[in-house]
Formats: structure tokens, sequence, C-alpha cells
């Protein structure tokens, strides 16, 4: 985490800007290099004041007081604080009652943490296509892969933006199976009102300091909705003496930070519908798709690029992504892709090697190759995308703001320069690549 000051004043953005020559080929940036820092979390003095409070206390109520206030903030009924996102997965799982050689559904898009919490269960990742609108999971995709193996459906909530939780919640009923959430992008994300991370039987969520609602340092926490569940994983954590807890260090600072989470929620929504407004209005981008019974958290705001603009005739579209990305970050937007590769491709999941011997995998009666399945959507999404992540979590200054509007009205007036710089780039597909998390 960092507490450093910004000591450069931004300038407000001339409509006449848009026109001016590319950074790129030695025109002048709408973002100078002195003013591209942006700092999250922001660490005050009602911060280092509750850290002194939470010194003259018991180390476990530190950590009780944060996790009663964020479960009740959430809506949840029951909850442990966990040392990391991965923990909350894990034991979300299974609360869930997920056990050896159980299957878990979920998406091929997501952090590769999500699948090695089930292989953490010792269970079996059984991944799905995503939906092409909201990159989250596509039901009609999970319902095909259900078996009698089939424990649980781990949907994702992917950059903030809540999955169809009304139809998956359809298709564990019909199939008498478990919905749990991987709540790690949605904090403050609602679904029919309702928070994600109380929607599911069970949810687990990152709460590490580059998140929207930041601890100090790593940490998560797992929702419950019955005690049955809670107590299964605090059983679990009894039985293996694992231990999962969460600094006091970590829970005092989300004391604090949770004071003013609904302040930066604000911002972020104020400045992500404004930037969304912004991309509507040019040929070359569109923001993200938001259903009308949910509210995105913008833990990473995903712009699709319209490859399909006549300029890029003949132009692979990742070619012409990966103009667009040069550009853009010369200009001062640090627009980057957020995994190049279905997390069914990685090392993990290629060699199935697990704990040993292929161990959990070699309990599946599936053939597990799943570099051989195919995930289009996935892939199209890879290919003609790129995420704004930290840039736009923060609660940046509203001049920053119209400057990243400004780089992408920039970017819509040279579309031609673009198309040229595309068709000289020689690169291969991205998830041709080495994979890459983050």
């Amino acid at each position: 985490m960092k507490s450093d000051f910004i000591d450069c004043a931004l300038a407000i953005p001339h409509e006449d800007w848009k026109y001016g020559d590319l950074a790129y080929f030695g025109g002048k940036p709408i973002l100078p290099p002195e003013g591209r820092k942006c700092i999250f979390p922001y660490i005050t003095k009602e911060d280092i004041l509750q850290m002194l409070i939470s010194l003259q206390q018991p180390s476990d109520e530190v950590l009780e007081d944060f996790t009663n206030r964020y479960k009740e903030y959430v809506g949840a009924n029951y909850a442990i604080a966990t040392a990391s996102g991965t923990a909350s997965l894990h034991l979300a799982l299974i609360g869930a009652g997920v056990a050896e050689g159980d299957e878990v559904i979920l998406p091929a898009f997501t952090f590769i943490a999500t699948a090695q919490a089930i292989v953490a269960a010792k269970a079996i990742p059984i991944f799905v296509d995503i939906d092409p609108q909201t990159y989250c999971i596509d039901p009609e995709q999970v319902e095909l892969k259900i078996t009698s193996k089939t424990k649980a459906i781990l949907p994702v909530h992917i950059h903030g933006l809540p999955a169809n939780m009304a139809e998956l919640e359809r298709i564990c009923n019909r199939y008498g199976i478990s919905l749990v959430e991987d709540a790690s992008h949605a904090h403050s994300a609602t679904y029919c009102g309702k928070i994600c991370g109380s929607l599911g039987d069970t949810a687990g969520q990152s709460l590490m300091a580059d998140k929207n609602f930041p601890v100090g340092g790593e940490g998560g926490i797992a929702f419950f909705k019955t005690e049955t569940a809670y107590e299964r994983a605090k059983t679990f954590l009894h039985e293996t003496g694992i231990d999962y807890n969460m600094s006091w260090i970590a829970a005092a600072f989300g004391l604090s930070q949770l004071e003013r989470l609904p302040y930066y929620d604000q911002i972020r929504q104020r400045n992500s519908l404004e930037l969304i407004e912004c991309l509507a209005q040019t040929r070359l981008f569109e923001g993200p798709y938001i259903p009308s019974n949910a509210k995105h958290s913008f833990n990473m705001f995903r712009i699709k690029i319209h490859t399909e603009l006549p300029e890029f005739t003949g132009i692979p579209n990742y070619c012409v992504k990966e103009a667009i990305q040069r550009i853009a970050t010369a200009e001062g937007v640090f627009a980057r892709e957020w995994q190049n590769t279905p997390i069914p491709w990685h090392i993990p999941f290629r060699n199935k090697k697990g704990f040993g011997k292929g161990f959990p995998f070699i309990l599946s009666t599936r053939d597990l190759d799943y570099t051989s399945e195919e995930f289009p959507n996935t892939l199209n999404m890879i290919e003609t995308t790129l995420v704004i992540c930290r840039e736009l979590r923060a609660p940046v200054e509203y001049e920053k703001l119209l400057s990243y509007k400004a780089v992408f009205e920039k970017l819509d007036s040279h579309v031609l320069e673009i198309a040229k710089l595309a068709k000289k780039i020689k690169t291969d597909l991205p998830y041709r690549r080495s994979p890459r998390l983050g």
C-alpha cells in the first residue's frame, strides 16, 4: 500500500486535444507522466487512529468486530474472515458440502484462484464458457455440464458485475446442488437489490490491497447462508488444524476502510458511468454491459473494441487491440489484458498433477483434457477487449476522469493511424503466448 501524495495538478482537457498528434508517434500525451499515478487505498488519520485503538484490544476482538461489521454490511448470516481470497473460496466450498471427488462448475474466464480453491477442496473443476455480453458464466453452458457428480456451481461476478444468479439458482434448485459465489471483484455490487456475497448458499471474497474494499495487505472473507454450512467450515478448520485466520492488523485497517467504502463506491460509480456514456459516443469503443437488475462495482472496467470497423478490414482483431493498447498507454491510460488465456489452459490444469499422482483429477469419470475444450466467447473477449484496473478503482480527481475520456475520444478520431500501426504489428494470438495472470 502507498500513501504517496500526488503533487501534479492536471489541466482540464480542451475539445481540440483529441485532434492532436498521437503521443505514440511523437505528439503530446493527454495525461503527462507525472499525472498518471493513482493512489489507492488512501491511508488517512482515521486508519492510523483505528490501528492505535486496535493495538489496545485482544486480536480476537478486533477480528470479530471486523467480521461482524462487514457481514452486516453485506447482509450475510454467518462469516469467517480469512488470510486470503483463495482461503475464503476454499472455506465457502467446504461449507457448501463439496468433498473429495465432487465436481464444481465454474467459468473458463476468472482468476486462477477460483479453480485452485476447488482443487484445494479435493474436487474437480469443470469449466464452461462465458456469456458474450456480461463475461460472466453462461447458465446455458452450465446445464450442459451437470452430471450426478456435480456438487456446486461457482459463478464469478467478474470485474464486479453480478452473474445471472436467478437462472443459476433455478438450475441449482432443479438439480439439488449448491450455489457458491466468487465475489472477489464484487464489493458492494448488487443483484436485485441484494449485495453480492449474500446471494448464494456460500460465498468467498478477496479483500486484498488492490480490491475495491481493501484490508491491510492480504485478506478475504467467507460468507454462509445457513448455520449448518458455517459450522461445517469451522469443523473443517478445527479438524485439519489449518490456520486461515485473517491477521488483526488487516482487520483493523479494514474497519476504518469500511467506513469510507460507500464514498469510494459513489465516486467509482460516477466515474465509470460517465466513461461508459463517453464510449457510447465513439465508433471504436463500447463500455461494460450492465443488466437493469444489477449494479456493477467496477473493480475492473472492460472496454470492447469494435474491431469490425471497415478501417480494420483484413487486420487480425488482436493486432488492432495491441495497437490500441500501445497508443492508449502512450497517452497515459494503462489499458491491459488481465488474463490472456482461459484458466483451463494454464499449467496446473494442463498437467493435472494436483496434490501428486494426479489427485484429485484421477477421481473423475470424464475425459479431463482441458486443453482440447473450446471456449469461443472467452477467446473472442480476450482478442477484442482491454481492461482499466486501478485507474478507475481509486476515487480519482474529476479532471483525471475527463483526461481518460479525452484519451478515448482522441483514439476514436485517429482510427486510420491505429489501423496503420495494427498492420505493422507481428504478434501471435494472446492465448498462444505464455499464459499470464493479471
